[in-house]
């Protein structure tokens, strides 16, 4: 069976973040548009002319069409999975004429939850020709089989690079929280509890990592420090040496920061929205979606040591379930079950 996989990289992710991870675990080709041979600004052209209606669609998404409308047709007697690793992204003509493609099955997982995609994807015609569907989040499931009208919808959970992500006892901790990134953070709250966290100890610093734009929607308080464009090691390094990790969201499904944060042991404060529940199952970390709540929580964990140190332990017990190679495991069956060939 050929495999091929419509890739995208978010910019703002590590080296060691995101789901093109997968790519590392998995045999296959990789569609990334680097093969195609459309001029940049012919490609730009027809893609102007398209609307996001259905999910974002740039000169890239032209590439990607052309080089796997160049596969396809190499592979076109023979059985193949085409796999969008990002739904909400890059799909349009070739779903579109999937019936000259028999031997093909097409599927994509999907990242963002139920509240962003209805806003934001309004035209569905092209979705709805996929053959099944992998979401990272729990809470997406029984929306995509109901709003698509897919059977064949699978939960697999988004996974994590436990080798390079991991804790190190050597490590000291600064008194310090961290916050991180900006897609579906919920900032309002943040902005709350800043001040608080001043008040309650003025000794106590909020690192606060994201992309600028992401950056001025914080307010300006004194024991706030604001980092963007942090490496690799630098990002490890500030789960490593923080005492906790607060990150709140307005909703959800899979958080690199979260796991992350738990691959590196590092005790988490977060609200139980979207797919939180699921991944932090276990761990004592998900807490009621109310701002006093989750600032007590906090204090509790800077003032015990002793939870701090057991969270730590089981945050990276639990990490290791989404350990990469695992995942990658669970996604081949899913591929081989919707090809026939389940083992």
């Amino acid at each position: 069976m050929h495999k091929l996989f419509v890739h995208h990289r978010s910019p703002h992710h590590s080296t060691y973040s995101g789901y093109a991870q997968l790519l590392a675990y998995v045999e296959g080709k990789v569609i990334d548009g680097k093969d195609s041979k459309l001029p940049y600004k012919l490609s730009k052209y027809f893609s102007g002319r398209k609307s996001n209606k259905a999910g974002n669609y740039d000169s890239n998404s032209v590439q990607k069409e052309l080089e796997l409308f160049t596969s396809l047709k190499k592979t076109s007697r023979d059985k193949c999975l085409v796999h969008y690793l990002n739904a909400e992204r890059d799909i349009r003509y070739n779903l579109k004429f999937k019936k000259n493609y028999p031997n093909t099955r097409f599927l994509a997982t999907f990242h963002k939850p139920p509240s962003v995609l209805k806003e934001r994807i309004t035209e569905t015609k092209y979705l709805r020709k996929l053959d099944a569907a992998i979401c990272v989040g729990q809470n997406q499931v029984e929306f995509i089989k109901d709003w698509l009208g897919i059977d064949q919808v699978a939960y697999i959970p988004h996974g994590v690079d436990t080798g390079f992500f991991k804790p190190d006892p050597k490590v000291e901790k600064e008194h310090c929280i961290l916050f991180v990134g900006q897609h579906l953070r919920d900032f309002e709250l943040l902005n709350w509890v800043l001040p608080k966290f001043l008040a309650y100890d003025k000794s106590l610093k909020i690192k606060v990592v994201g992309i600028p734009f992401a950056l001025k929607k914080i307010k300006e308080v004194e024991n706030v420090v604001k980092l963007s464009k942090v490496g690799d090691e630098e990002l490890k390094h500030l789960y490593l040496t923080s005492k906790g990790l607060f990150l709140p969201l307005v909703d959800g499904t899979a958080c690199n920061s979260i796991l992350e944060a738990m691959a590196c042991g590092l005790p988490i404060v977060t609200n139980a929205v979207g797919g939180n529940n699921a991944y932090l199952e276990g761990t004592h970390s998900c807490f009621e979606n109310d701002k006093k709540v989750l600032f007590q929580e906090v204090i509790n964990l800077l003032e015990n040591k002793t939870q701090r140190e057991i969270k730590s332990i089981l945050l990276r017990q639990r990490a290791l379930d989404f350990d990469w190679k695992k995942i990658a495991i669970k996604i081949e069956k899913f591929h081989n079950k919707l090809n026939g060939s389940e083992t």
